[in-house]
């Protein structure tokens, strides 16, 4: 990521040449339908947040580009307001004008304003502005004012994220990683979902009026049966249609997974490849996010938010609705555990490297499918299609994000929660297919209802069980295996076993570990005690809150996580230095997979964890007096480590030519406690 950033930030005037003209070609009619501005402004964003674009250049860019663009529409339309008419009418385009002419009839002025929002009259606004022959004194400052508007809220969100995607590698590479991921996944579900309704459905209805045409010719009694039934007068017609094709769809998806698992197809060698990738990139905070998403998805919960729903259409009295929302919830509740894995299942969290799994439907991809699909077909019948597309947006994340968790978390293989998933759909398309065909027509609700399922979520979620999480959180985490050193071993070659540096997903090694220490978390906080450390604040909601106070003590401040190999800093000690109040020294150390036998016990030896980390130095400032900032440098010599350290400490110093380069190591010797008298 740094090479990226560095790369871009040798030639900003590529990015921003790019950047005025995406934001101008928006504007131009035709092809502002096509470009991709959204996209191109969130990246110019993201590259700002993490510092490789200069944000006010960036923001009057575009913003000129946009002002650019509407002028050379609003202008042609002035010049050529007798042929553009005509030209939209010739080439098809005659409903897309007509609806920007009513937008522009309803909203007048505000149109242009407006229009910068509005995705389906974006490109057209301003030709008809310019047709209608507004005057220029009165259109200029409008087209101004809202490019100014427009800039940042296109940027903005993407600021937002390139910070947090530098917070996040400033973190723990893998951090930034799984962010960028997720943020792209959650993109493409998004834009699936709009661009299914928006273009999916009326392609549908287009394709069965045609093929319904073409069947007339040759045989007039069957096309009639099925216009019948794909009746444009019907508002239900093409909502079975589409229904039916996605059951077709369903199955077939289901019947092809099927087939690869039995010949053992490229689906199944997917399973470990995706399974290996997502544990390389797993930390700590990754996981505990994760985790809540798939109890989120467990079925106790769902069948808490399946009670909430029916109570409530009990008392509104949706009789019919609360007893096909009871046969969903039945369906789903006997289906699940008909196809969840039982004995003889290996699950990716206990599958060694090499060996075979066979997998099967998730249960559980099943139920979340089918529970929350017909909840959310209930949330969206017969409501405008703003909150349609929303709420089908929403759904879709949803269903989506839990069966990502428990792939990540290693509950689930692809091919399981395809299955389920696949399942699901089918008996969705099903159940809200006889739904719509019955004409059920209750008014659920809708607005309330889904405040109340939110509540319900927010009420019923994983951390209502702190024991159960941490329960959970051990049995996901990942299987380490300890090894057994001598002190003679350790300390004469063993040392060099322990990382070097810290390292990220792409392989990158950052700062270097010349630190080792061989003891308890307990007698490592009481031998520092003596020398000013002490345990660093932990993060939590209120004290997060003290970054952005500038009247904040820095001893008060949460120190920032750092993350090795996926695994936060175990231990963190801090240190102040009365003569400079905005610095402080750190003290990470994260715990190794060996143990040290050392020490005299009744039973001759004990053993003790061997700990490796570095020494940092945090700077803050306050610009303005408005927030604290701070930045965290390595302690660059390690032979400055003991004089940092309680006086009287064993300690060795080590050091190796490792790769064309010294290595060097300070060790922390465990103490021997003296044999009690007799």
């Amino acid at each position: 990521m740094h090479a990226w950033l560095s790369s871009i930030s040798a030639h900003p005037h590529l990015v921003l040449a790019i950047v005025f003209v995406v934001a101008c070609a928006e504007s131009l009619a035709v092809v502002g339908t096509i470009v991709p501005a959204g996209i191109v402004m969130f990246v110019a964003g993201a590259l700002i947040g993490a510092g490789a674009l200069d944000g006010w250049v960036t923001l009057a860019v575009a913003a000129l580009g946009a002002i650019a663009g509407d002028g050379i529409s609003y202008e042609l339309g002035r010049r050529y307001h007798g042929e553009v008419h005509a030209w939209w009418q010739a080439k098809g385009h005659e409903a897309t004008y007509a609806r920007g002419e009513r937008f522009v009839q309803q909203h007048g002025g505000k149109s242009i304003v407006l229009a910068r929002f509005f995705a389906p009259v974006r490109a057209i606004v301003p030709l008809i502005v310019g047709a209608a022959r507004m005057t220029r004194l009165r259109f200029y400052p409008i087209n101004i004012a809202s490019a100014l508007a427009w800039s940042p809220a296109h940027i903005g969100p993407g600021i937002v994220f390139g910070a947090s995607a530098q917070l996040a590698e400033a973190v723990s590479g893998r951090l930034a990683a799984m962010l960028l991921m997720l943020a792209a996944l959650l993109w493409l579900v998004v834009r699936l979902t709009r661009l299914g309704l928006r273009r999916g459905v009326p392609f549908v209805k287009t394709a069965s009026q045609r093929a319904i045409q073409r069947l007339s010719r040759r045989h007039p009694r069957l096309a009639s049966r099925l216009a019948s039934i794909v009746d444009p007068g019907k508002p239900e017609s093409l909502t079975l249609l589409v229904l039916g094709l996605l059951f077709i769809g369903s199955v077939w998806l289901f019947l092809g997974i099927l087939q690869d698992v039995v010949a053992r197809d490229p689906l199944v060698q997917a399973d470990t490849i995706i399974y290996s990738f997502l544990q390389t990139l797993r930390t700590v905070p990754t996981d505990r996010v994760m985790l809540a998403m798939a109890r989120f998805s467990g079925y106790g919960v769902g069948l808490v938010v399946a009670a909430g729903v029916l109570i409530w259409l009990v008392v509104q009295r949706c009789w019919r609705t609360a007893a096909w929302w009871l046969l969903t919830v039945g369906v789903a509740a006997a289906l699940s555990p008909v196809i969840e894995p039982g004995v003889g299942y290996v699950r990716p969290f206990n599958w060694q490297t090499g060996a075979a799994h066979a997998p099967l439907p998730s249960g559980n991809a099943t139920f979340n499918l089918l529970v929350y699909g017909f909840l959310g077909w209930l949330l969206v019948r017969r409501q405008p299609p703003l909150w349609r597309s929303t709420v089908l947006a929403v759904v879709a994340i949803w269903v989506v994000m839990t069966g990502f968790a428990r792939l990540y978390l290693g509950e689930n293989w692809l091919a399981d929660v395809l299955g389920g998933w696949s399942l699901g759909l089918a008996w969705l398309a099903v159940l809200a297919g006889a739904y719509t065909y019955r004409q059920v027509r209750d008014d659920v609700r809708p607005r309330l209802l889904a405040v109340i399922v939110i509540a319900l979520l927010a009420i019923f979620g994983p951390w209502t069980s702190a024991e159960r999480f941490q329960a959970d959180f051990a049995r996901y985490a990942p299987r380490t295996h300890q090894t057994v050193l001598t002190l003679d071993q350790w300390t004469s070659g063993a040392w060099r076993a322990l990382p070097e540096r810290r390292t990220e997903i792409s392989g990158d090694e950052e700062e270097p570990f010349p630190l080792q220490w061989a003891a308890s978390s307990d007698a490592i906080a009481h031998s520092l005690e003596p020398a000013g450390w002490h345990v660093a604040p932990a993060w939590s909601a209120r004290s997060a809150l003290l970054w952005l106070s500038p009247a904040a003590s820095v001893e008060a401040l949460p120190v920032l996580p750092k993350l090795a190999e996926g695994n936060s800093a175990e231990l963190t000690f801090m240190k102040l230095d009365p003569q400079r109040p905005m610095t402080r020294l750190l003290l990470r150390l994260w715990r190794s997979h060996y143990r040290l036998m050392a020490g005299n016990t009744p039973n001759g030896m004990a053993d003790a964890p061997i700990w490796y980390g570095a020494l940092y130095q945090e700077t803050f400032r306050r610009p303005w007096q408005l927030v604290t900032i701070g930045s965290t440098t390595t302690w660059p010599d390690a032979s400055a480590i003991p004089h940092l350290l309680p006086t009287g400490m064993p300690l060795l110093s080590r050091s190796t030519l490792e790769g064309g380069s010294v290595r060097r190591a300070v060790l922390v010797l465990p103490t021997v406690p003296e044999a009690p008298p007799h």
